[in-house]
Parts: C-alpha cells; sequence; structure tokens
C-alpha cells in the first residue's frame, strides 16, 4: 500500500495531478495566480479552479533570463522560463500580482512575449494595512470579480462567494488541525511533507483538496518522524517550494515544528467572516491575514506571530530564508537579526537561489547551526532533548 504522505511528494514534483486532469477534462477551466493576497475564492465562485502558480520541474532560468534582468529573483525567472516552454499551457487564465516589483514585472514580460492565456488581470493588493487600505482593497476584489465576469460571461452571485467562503475556510481549519499536531513531543508530520502538501492542494479543485488533508490527517496519530536529538525549528521565507531544500535542513537534525511561508502558515491562519459582505469579509482576511514583508506596516505581526511559536510549539531557534536579491525579505531578515539579539532566541540566515544548488554549503552552515543550538540548551539546562520526553540529562 502507497504511503499517503509518498503520493503527496509525488504530486507536489510537477504541475499537473490527476484530480486537476479530471476537472479539465470535465470542461473546468483554471486560473492561475501568483501571490497570497490573491483571493481564491472568487475564482472558485465563478466556476472555475484557483492554480498557485510555481516553478517546480524546472528546466533552469536561461529562458526567463532573456527578458529579466541579472538582479531578478530565480522565482520569476523560473516561472517565466516554464511560461516560455509551454508548461502552462492548460491555464485559461492568469492572475498577477504586485506582491513585489520582480513579481509585478512578470504581467508585463507576460504582455511582451505574447504568450497565452488571453485572460491576463494585473491584481493590486495595499502594502500597508488599515481602514483606508481596506476601503481601498474591497474595491480591488468587486474589480477582479467584475474582470471575471466580463472576460468569461459568468456571474459571480453573493451566494455563490459565500459558499466558496466557507468551503475555503473548511480547508483553512483542516490545515490548521494538522499544524496542531507538530505541537507535539514527537514531531509527527515533517515540515517538507507539510510543503508538499500544500503544493498539492493549492493545484487541485478545492473538495478534493479538503478531502486528500482528511486523508493525511487520518495517517497522523501515532507516527513520530523527527530524532531525539532534533532542535525544534521555526521557518520564515518567502517563496518556498523546494521539499529537498527542507529535506536537507531536516536531515541536519532539525525538526520543522512552525513557520511563516506563503505556502505555510500564511495560507489558512485567519478565517474569513462568513457573514455580512463576502467582498469585505474577503478584504479583510486577505488584508489582515499573517502577513509577509511586503505589507510595511505588519512587521510587529509577524514578530509577535513568531514569539507565539516559540511558546506554543516549543520552537528552540529560527532559519529565516531569502532569494538572491530580495530586498523584502533581506529587510525583514535585518530585523529579525536585530530583535534576535535583543530576545536572545538563536537565528540563522540564509540566501540562496530557487532550485539553484548550493547544498554542501548550505548543509554545513545548518549543521553547525544545529549544534551551536544543541550546546546552547545544554549550557543553559544541562539537559538535551529526547523524543516525545521533553529534556533528558545528558550522559545519563
Amino acid at each position: 500500500m502507497t504511503d499517503i504522505f509518498d503520493s503527496v511528494k509525488k504530486m507536489a514534483s510537477v504541475d499537473r495531478n490527476p484530480y486537476l486532469d479530471a476537472a479539465i477534462a470535465d470542461g473546468s477551466k483554471v486560473i492561475g495566480y501568483f501571490c497570497s493576497y490573491v483571493p481564491e475564492e472568487i475564482i472558485h465562485a465563478a466556476g472555475m479552479i484557483p492554480y498557485r502558480m510555481r516553478a517546480v520541474d524546472n528546466r533552469g532560468t536561461d529562458r526567463g533570463s532573456v527578458y529579466y534582468s541579472a538582479i531578478n529573483c530565480s522565482f520569476v525567472r523560473s516561472c517565466f522560463g516554464k511560461a516560455l516552454e509551454g508548461d502552462f499551457s492548460f491555464l485559461d487564465g492568469i492572475v498577477f500580482s504586485n506582491g513585489c516589483d520582480h513579481l509585478r514585472r512578470m504581467y508585463d514580460n507576460w504582455r511582451y512575449a505574447g504568450t497565452g492565456p488571453r485572460f491576463r488581470h494585473m491584481f493590486v493588493a495595499p502594502h500597508i494595512t488599515g481602514d483606508t487600505a481596506l476601503v481601498r482593497f474591497t474595491d480591488e476584489l468587486r474589480g477582479f470579480a467584475g474582470s471575471i465576469e466580463n472576460h468569461y460571461g459568468v456571474k459571480i452571485s453573493v451566494d455563490a462567494l459565500k459558499d466558496s467562503v466557507r468551503l475555503y475556510n473548511e480547508k483553512r481549519r483542516l490545515l490548521a488541525q494538522l499544524y496542531e499536531y507538530r505541537k507535539s513531543g514527537e514531531v509527527p508530520v515533517r515540515g517538507s511533507e507539510l510543503l508538499s502538501l500544500m503544493l498539492a492542494v493549492t493545484m487541485m479543485p478545492a473538495v478534493d483538496a479538503i478531502n486528500l488533508i482528511r486523508d493525511v490527517l487520518a495517517a497522523v496519530p501515532g507516527r513520530a518522524v523527527s530524532g531525539k536529538d532534533d532542535i525544534r525549528v521555526y521557518i520564515s521565507s518567502g517563496c518556498m517550494e523546494e521539499t529537498a531544500h527542507l529535506e536537507l535542513i531536516e536531515s541536519c537534525g532539525a525538526a520543522i515544528v512552525a513557520d511563516n511561508l506563503c505556502l505555510g502558515s500564511r495560507h489558512f491562519d485567519t478565517i474569513a467572516d462568513e457573514e455580512g459582505d463576502p467582498y469585505e469579509s474577503l478584504a479583510r482576511r486577505y488584508l489582515r491575514h499573517l502577513s509577509c514583508p511586503r505589507m510595511m506596516n505588519s512587521f510587529k505581526q509577524r514578530l509577535d506571530f513568531l514569539e507565539n511559536a516559540f511558546s506554543e510549539y516549543a520552537v528552540d531557534a529560527v532559519i529565516a530564508e531569502k532569494l538572491k536579491f530580495c530586498d523584502l525579505w533581506g529587510g525583514d531578515m535585518y530585523l529579525m537579526k536585530q530583535e534576535s539579539r535583543k530576545k536572545r532566541f538563536p537565528i540563522l540566515l540564509l540566501e540562496r537561489e530557487l532550485y539553484g544548488g548550493g547544498d554542501g554549503q548550505i548543509r554545513t552552515r545548518v549543521q553547525a547551526f544545529v549544534e551551536q543550538v544543541r550546546n546552547k540548551i545544554y549550557s543553559e539546562t544541562g539537559m538535551v532533548r529526547a523524543a516525545g520526553a521533553g529534556y533528558r540529562t545528558s550522559g545519563k
């Protein structure tokens, strides 16, 4: 019998899966989107499948680099290269975002290259939170729905949108339930396995995604994957879709138990209000969910989330990462480093290219960091971690 986690990992490693292919064969349209601020619910309420854009199974950045400068991140160059190769030919539309300047230029280059699909929408989310931003964002959501309606000749009713809100809330609650298991002493699911699941459930119909999450939840009780000397790590990053990268970190003695990732906590941490105007509810949810550094006045929110993780998930240390040339995450990591000195929590800062190799260097740095954290724990407590039993006295 095939392990559910192996099946999910296989689905996550390619652009399409059997659930998506079956829906396409039945006539469903698929709308690709970039960034965690684009509301899946509006796409779903239009009778279409939201598809989170990705660079998995990419063949390098050579083609995408023709349209970008040498200082644009490897995520946008990889994604655009895949588009030029025809990897996203199954999409019926695509939604771009001003998540960052690198991503915003994707819209310009996509139009310039003349690659499909015909429906190309530029979605603009505020860079700050607050009452004015909420009003502006609500208008943006209505305009986004209108753009879909006008292009495809469909009607997004209030009732359909409310149904979509309820459906995606159910998906978020199930993912939150899965994350709750990571609080236990013996970690039952790896961070790399959760990333695979997130990659899978963001490219299939919502009902299928919910059923898959339920299957994973059913397989978790009684499972243990952490080593007895593993340190418990919180990972914070922007674009993160390489499960092999997280597997490398885990192989160095780090159990990833909490995160601030696009394909992680940011995807489900806040539930949308199911009453009232669904556009206002969605605007409030997407504007105020756990943020990334694109939200300029929300660093305290991210810091509070991190501090809560230390107590709720018994976190020992933080690994913060950024893709090369990402100024937003570079600034956030600088602030996190300053806070680590004030609050005395161990932090490792990594810079990498998406699917860019350098595994040997990363492994060396992570191994050294893990050993430092273990030594810190022992020097402060005289104890080292024992699986499922808190700590034990070293050598006894």
